[in-house]
């Protein structure tokens, strides 16, 4: 009984791998999404401490104080929302790169199984050839 081969067999080797570097960038970039959405949800709560803060005091300078600093704060607050988004478009781009890959790994992975399936068959076909010679010569 000859050994299955698929010629297609580096190809389905590159494939993987490639299947598995997209896997890694889209891990990557929804790591670096999740980094940017802690701090964009860091900013909104030190952006809530200094409201509660200005809201408990009655002394107007630190109104002021506290209003000038939520000045300054909501621009950046604003930066990291685009951030997220950009994150976060750079990660489902990932993704869609990824499933793209496996979808091209599966695809020769699905070949090889059938030629495989195929082979099975042939050699069984043949090995059945064989014990039916085997049964005629005995009954001769």
């Amino acid at each position: 009984m000859s050994a299955f081969k698929f010629r297609l067999e580096r190809v389905l080797n590159v494939r993987g791998v490639m299947e598995e570097r997209a896997k890694n960038e889209w891990g990557l970039q929804e790591r670096a999404a999740r980094d940017e959405r802690e701090k964009l949800a860091r900013l909104k709560e030190q952006e809530q401490e200094i409201k509660d803060f200005g809201h408990a005091h009655f002394d107007i300078e630190r109104r002021q104080a506290t209003y000038s600093f939520l000045d300054v704060l909501r621009p950046r607050i604003e930066r990291q929302e685009v951030r997220v988004r950009q994150q976060e478009e750079l990660a489902q781009k990932a993704k869609e790169a990824w499933l793209l890959a496996r979808q091209e790994t599966k695809k020769v992975s699905t070949l090889r199984e059938k030629q495989y399936a195929a082979f099975v068959k042939e050699q069984e076909r043949k090995e059945q050839k064989v014990l039916d010679d085997m049964r005629s010569h005995l009954k001769t």
